[in-house]
């Protein structure tokens, strides 16, 4: 299955447009560690930000008061994924993968409304890749194929929805997140402390000592996993969000490693109808990330900031984000994706002295009635110095996605996916990137 036919069929952007064109629902520019997980918001009324994202509300819960009864009525689900990837570079050597894998998920149902268990077990195995063309992360290094039990946790649910969670768990937090683009996503070992119950105020507390990266088996530690050669540290987290009665939202999530580093995140979001049917969404952002303590990391000072404009009507859906990044050092993701409006398929933008805009469009052609698909199309640019210790080149990426999810009928938990991303950067060291990926959910019991 060679890289270069596939990739040079994406080549042209005037493909990218009549895709899109012939999609028929929205979809929306939110961070690609979120955008990854689900197809589009079908307007800015539905949309999702990061940090209305990490307090997603529980799922509606099954309670039994007898032990027995717990363990037989527990639910058993298996979800399947083959993922196709090329990246053809100017520069480097090409990256070709094709897996075969998924998760199998346990779950028992609650005990007297106040304890539950659940487990995940992955694998991703290889079906074509060479080793010459390894880098997808679709595997282990050296294309290998790898199986790990990435969940195991247990859940305790002390007041309405205070619920304390223990040990091998996800996270759906800014810069702490699964990261869902592969075959198998991060995942931490922790305890969490999230109260999702109130109608204004929620908030979350966590303590986060080992990560399993996206193409591992083993879990390591929160220090290892930014690339330091040192000592362990964990890596504490506050977060909360208020929802004011106009529903206009204001988060706030702080990540804190002992020696290492501190992250502070926030954002704003408000979103309004008008009598004519147009509903505008308007969100910023802010982020500080600096060293602390021994500086295990180096020592670094650097702020982001980020404003985004959003409007749908009548189907159509666009989206308009500026970020800027100071030139003191480049954002770090060592534990995830990136919450910046401008995160997308392969680059963040996120450079020292980056600064990025981002255009955005989608359609839902509902005139032709919900058929299961959505596309949509992004593009941004980003300029960094020209000279100096944080000189870079210039940038720019083209992003398609096209997804068929019907929903209903027997095909209801199939989604397909194709992805293309066009990298042209100044000093010609461009990529072209293809995703074909297929999912498919059903329950074992």
């Amino acid at each position: 299955m060679p890289v270069s036919n596939s990739l040079k069929s994406l080549d042209s952007p005037k493909i990218a447009l009549i895709l899109l064109l012939g999609a028929t629902r929205p979809a929306y520019a939110t961070p690609e560690y979120i955008q990854s997980e689900q197809t589009g918001a079908g307007s800015v009324g539905t949309s999702v930000e990061s940090g209305e994202y990490a307090f997603k509300p529980p799922a509606p819960a099954r309670v039994f008061t007898k032990l027995g009864d717990m363990l037989s009525e527990s639910t058993l689900n298996l979800n399947l994924r083959n993922f196709y990837f090329g990246r053809d570079r100017k520069t480097q050597q090409n990256i070709e993968t094709w897996a075969q894998g998924g998760k199998l998920d346990f779950a028992t149902p609650w005990w007297k409304d106040r304890l539950h268990l659940g487990a995940t077990l992955h694998t991703s195995q290889k079906l074509y890749g060479p080793a010459d063309r390894d880098g997808s992360r679709l595997l282990k290094p050296g294309q290998k194929s790898f199986t790990v039990l990435d969940q195991a946790y247990l859940e305790a649910r002390l007041y309405r929805q205070l619920s304390l969670k223990v040990y091998r768990q996800q996270s759906n937090l800014p810069y702490l997140n699964g990261l869902d683009t592969r075959m198998i996503p991060n995942t931490f070992e922790s305890v969490t402390l999230f109260d999702t119950s109130g109608k204004r105020f929620v908030y979350g507390l966590a303590q986060t000592w080992r990560m399993k990266e996206r193409d591992a088996d083993k879990f390591i530690s929160m220090t290892k996993a930014a690339g330091i050669d040192g000592p362990d540290r964990a890596v504490s987290t506050a977060a909360a969000r208020y929802t004011f009665p106009n529903d206009a939202n204001i988060a706030v999530v702080n990540h804190y490693a002992r020696d290492f580093m501190n992250i502070f995140y926030t954002e704003g979001n408000t979103r309004t109808r008008t009598r004519m049917g147009m509903k505008f969404q308007f969100s910023t952002q802010y982020a500080n990330q600096r060293s602390v303590g021994d500086q295990l990391g180096g020592d670094f000072d650097t702020r982001f900031w980020g404003a985004k404009l959003a409007a749908s009507h009548g189907g159509l859906l666009f989206t308009v984000a500026r970020t800027s990044t100071t030139n003191n050092a480049g954002i770090r993701n060592d534990w995830g994706g990136d919450p910046s409006y401008i995160s997308i398929i392969i680059e963040n933008f996120n450079r020292a002295g980056e600064d990025a805009w981002l255009l955005g469009l989608s359609s839902d052609f509902s005139y032709f009635g919900d058929n299961g698909f959505s596309a949509f199309i992004n593009y941004a640019r980003g300029d960094t110095p020209d000279n100096g210790s944080n000189a870079s080149p210039d940038q720019s990426e083209l992003d398609l996605t096209v997804d068929y999810k019907p929903g209903t009928g027997l095909a209801k938990e199939l989604w397909f996916r194709l992805r293309g991303a066009f990298v042209n950067q100044d000093g010609g060291n461009d990529l072209r990137e293809v995703h074909l990926i297929a999912n498919y959910d059903f329950s074992v019991l």
